[in-house]
């Protein structure tokens, strides 16, 4: 099982038999990080990771995320 968090709160597992990216993950779990759509839908939803940028553009803080196996 592989584990997302962010900021030390889970936003989603990962249940697994081969090893993923975190987009691989995140796509898993139900958000396409590549995806304006996708990211507004996680930043509407309250998912912590997800933020609405200075341009308008949604996104989510990869560099933020922890992806580990439990």
């Amino acid at each position: 099982m592989m584990t997302i968090k962010v900021n030390g709160t889970t936003i989603g597992t990962v249940t697994t038999n081969r090893s993923m990216t975190l987009e691989e993950a995140m796509w898993a779990i139900g958000y396409d990080i590549t995806d304006q759509d996708d990211c507004k839908n996680g930043y509407d939803n309250g998912v912590e990771g997800f933020y609405l940028d200075d341009d308008g553009n949604y996104s989510f803080d990869v560099e933020a995320a922890e992806f580990f196996a439990e």
